[in-house]
């Protein structure tokens, strides 16, 4: 998601994961997050631990599970690396205790800036090693609790936001690095995701299933910048998923947004990575108040299209719930409780039967 805002505050056996309340029912040796079963979805969310992403507590889950009238299967926040390369115990215990199961996502940034080039942690010195020492110390940290875990590494690296876009890791150049057939860009980013995953491996991690996690429109849109040349491969990627937004900003445009147009016209992308795995929505949202369309009838045609759409199918969704100001004094009102008619529209989808807060590993 790109925000500019002002102030940034399948394995052989299966077991379900009870999201009823209290601690997971979890045990030790936990594999891989498992697909649902029939034609259900998980629903997992960001419920709204801040602009950082890391301010993780049972009482901010618990409220958002209040307010949509269901258990979260999962609950998303970021382990941003300007804090450093460390195993988020806290966050993780939190979330378990809410009875959710933590999703991690690895953020490589020094700072929480848009729209530029990292310095410290960018994909080249990921490749190198740099870093895989506090790495090691993460997996050990995750093999050692034994529990499950949900990762994934550097999110919507086809957009031009994030410092480990490969617009700011070599774009489109092919002499710069590795295949000179391929984008250097992209190919860094996957090279990097490859490099830490194989250090997990490496170590014995048993317990954490990785997702790929990009964008479902390609900014810019150009042909080396689709997720196919950024995926680092079945072989390394239990769960691929992606962000949609409509309009973030009210003075952005709504028309052409809608959930159902975004994935009519890019699903082409998500087939030409040539995946077997589960496909999730990881982050999908929109603006309330905006004078050209209602958040009421976007989330309705995206909760539809997520439970049925003639192009691919979902097995788990995750919406975001978060609002946060403007460097133009605006407000982006993220959050399924920005007016009554929108939580009341989230309550009665988000009600379904088929999104379902109980996983399988």
């Amino acid at each position: 998601m790109k925000k500019t805002i002002l102030f940034l505050t399948l394995a052989s056996s299966l077991f379900l994961v009870s999201c009823g309340g209290g601690s997971s029912s979890a045990s030790s040796g936990a594999g891989k997050l498992a697909v649902p079963s029939g034609d259900n979805i998980y629903f997992g969310s960001f419920p709204d631990f801040g602009g950082a992403e890391e301010f993780v507590s049972v009482e901010r889950i618990q409220a958002f599970e209040n307010l949509v009238g269901k258990k979260i299967a999962w609950a998303t926040f970021s382990q941003n690396w300007y804090n450093g390369i460390v195993y988020p115990q806290a966050q993780i215990d939190a979330v378990r205790q809410s009875g959710a199961t933590p999703y991690v996502r690895l953020m490589p940034r020094s700072d929480e800036i848009q729209g530029h080039a990292e310095g410290r942690y960018n994909m080249q010195n990921i490749i190198n090693g740099e870093f895989d020492n506090a790495l090691k110390a993460w997996a050990d940290a995750a093999k050692n609790d034994g529990l499950p875990l949900l990762v994934d590494f550097a999110v919507e690296p086809n957009g031009d936001w994030f410092s480990w876009s490969g617009v700011f890791n070599g774009g489109g150049t092919t002499d710069g690095y590795g295949d000179p057939s391929y984008p250097d860009g992209p190919e860094r980013y996957r090279d990097a995701y490859r490099h830490i995953i194989d250090i997990f491996n490496a170590e014995g991690v048993t317990n954490v299933t990785w997702f790929f996690h990009f964008n479902l429109a390609s900014l810019p849109n150009v042909a080396w910048n689709q997720p196919k040349y950024y995926y680092p491969g079945d072989a390394y990627i239990d769960w691929i998923g992606f962000s949609a937004y409509g309009a973030q900003e009210v003075t952005e445009e709504w028309a052409g947004l809608e959930f159902s147009t975004q994935l009519r016209e890019n699903y082409g992308h998500i087939v030409e990575m040539g995946s077997q795995r589960p496909l999730a929505v990881l982050e999908f949202g929109v603006t309330d108040h905006h004078p050209h369309g209602s958040k009421s009838a976007w989330l309705s045609d995206a909760f539809s299209t997520i439970l049925s759409n003639p192009y691919v199918s979902f097995k788990a969704m995750n919406p975001w719930h978060e609002n946060w100001e403007n460097e133009d004094g605006t407000f982006s009102t993220i959050r399924l409780d920005s007016s009554p008619e929108t939580l009341a529209t989230a309550r009665e989808w988000i009600g379904n039967e088929r999104f379902i807060s109980g996983l399988r590993f």
